[in-house]
This record gives C-alpha cells, structure tokens and sequence, in this order.
C-alpha cells in the first residue's frame, strides 16, 4: 500500500472530522433524541419505570 503525504494528511484530517462530528452529535442529544444531556438520574428514572410515555 503505497500512500503519498497527501493521502495520509486527507486521512487524518477526514478521521478528526468524522470523531468531531460523533461528539458534536453525543453532546445533542444522540440519535432519535434519546440521550441523557448530562442528566444520567433522569435517564435511568425513565428506564426504570416501564409506564412513562415517550415524547
């Protein structure tokens, strides 16, 4: 595999990319919606009781 400088800096560059996009979309809210934004007791009270209607 014979890769020139150019190559492997549009490698780098497209990877660091790609994790600022998943930790920009983590930090949202996930995907669907469903992520916790900071607030884990809130999450698990919503898991833990089968009752609560999602939004």
């Amino acid at each position: 595999m014979n890769m020139t400088l150019r190559g492997i800096i549009t490698l780098v560059i497209l990877a660091v990319l790609f994790a600022l996009a998943v930790v920009w979309i983590s930090r949202q809210g996930g995907w669907k919606g469903e992520g916790c934004n900071g607030n884990c007791a809130s999450c698990h009270s919503h898991c833990e009781d089968p009752n609560t209607k999602k939004k």
